[in-house]
């Protein structure tokens, strides 16, 4: 792997100049995309205590359906409407900003809002950034990999969703061991969301031995979605056994569980972080297959066993339950993917960055 210089903001730890009150955005674009809510939280969290600073949550159209989420108690007064986000000082996004969402003004601080291995996450011309907040090596590696990328400035600084882990009551009243399905979104056929519906008998014998949660990516039930399918969301409803999960934060939910079931989707990089087993569900069977590449869509299958045959999935599930057999390639995983990833200080050292930037405003 080429090795390219950190272009990092340096930051003064003895500094303590005053920050002189400025307008800090933090794009949502929709407010039904609670994945994007739940990565620029503690920075929000942090500039409410504050006080000094104007915070706004940037949405296209208020929607008063998400608004009564838990996610958003006690935010929705922020909520605002004025998408011309160079009427802000720095646009703090989760989001990819999109040519007519941006000018060469805007001053946007990306906050990488998941570990994604899907390529449309690399492949994004990140230099006009004012600052890319980066999760760990594995995604300065996969971002570097593009020469449009290599004059951008960026800090490598962990996974702030690791700092400070809320805590939820428990779902389940019993000692049965809890499993937790979380497919990706449907674009790009990546999902095994469908693959997982089609086979009922085998979710009910699965609802029969384990607690099962299904947390899919917040997109399955977004209507404006082009890939929207209202029927799979009627399934996933009817289900029997199940709790089906809508939040953004998906972490309080890990705690609570055993195994994880995944596919294509990111959320596996954050359950790295409790060092259990986990099990691929592969919405390609005969196509997708785990992958040493760096640059793959399946490269953290590594991580587990990979699932091909509905039919097989309650013995993996037994099997690995018994034995973490891939632990120590899921350790290795979660520190070439995370900074320091339990040392609890990955916010602060983002808002390190977004300070020192504020500073030269």
């Amino acid at each position: 792997m080429t090795s390219y210089p950190h272009m990092v903001i340096p930051f003064n730890q003895g500094t303590k100049s005053h920050i002189a009150p400025k307008r800090i955005g933090y794009y949502l674009r929709y407010s039904d995309n609670l994945h994007y809510f739940a990565a620029l939280q503690p920075y929000l969290d942090h500039f409410r205590q504050h006080g000094t600073h104007h915070n706004a949550l940037i949405v296209r159209e208020r929607n008063p359906q998400y608004e009564q989420m838990p996610d958003y108690a006690g935010y929705t007064h922020l909520l605002s409407t004025n998408c011309d986000l160079d009427t802000y000082d720095v646009v703090l996004t989760p989001s990819f900003l999109r040519t007519q969402e941006r000018t060469p003004h805007t001053r946007a601080v990306q906050i990488f809002h998941g570990m994604s291995d899907k390529p449309v996450t690399y492949e994004r011309c990140f230099q006009d950034y004012a600052l890319c907040l980066c999760v760990g090596q594995r995604q300065v590696d996969r971002l570097l990999q593009y020469e449009h990328n290599r004059t951008m400035r960026w800090a490598m600084i962990g996974y702030p969703k690791f700092d400070h882990i809320p805590t939820l009551p428990r779902l389940f009243a019993n000692n049965r061991p809890t499993i937790i399905y979380c497919p990706t979104w449907r674009k790009g056929s990546l999902s095994s969301i469908e693959y997982f519906l089609n086979a009922p008998e085998v979710v009910s014998q699965l609802c029969q031995s384990y607690n099962v949660i299904v947390k899919p990516h917040p997109n399955i039930f977004s209507k404006n979605r082009p890939y929207y399918d209202q029927g799979i969301v009627d399934q996933l409803e009817r289900m029997p056994g199940i709790k089906l999960i809508r939040s953004g934060n998906v972490m309080p939910l890990f705690q609570q569980c055993d195994l994880y079931i995944g596919d294509i989707s990111a959320s596996g990089y954050e359950w790295l972080y409790f060092h259990r087993p986990m099990i691929f569900l592969n919405p390609r069977p005969g196509i997708f297959q785990a992958s040493t590449d760096v640059g793959s869509k399946t490269y953290l299958w590594q991580c587990g066993d990979v699932c091909d045959d509905m039919q097989d999935l309650k013995a993996l599930i037994e099997m690995n339950l018994r034995e973490h057999r891939h632990g120590d390639t899921c350790e290795d995983m979660l520190h070439y993917s995370v900074h320091k990833p339990r040392d609890h200080g990955a916010t602060r050292r983002g808002l390190q960055q977004i300070e020192q930037l504020l500073r030269t405003l």
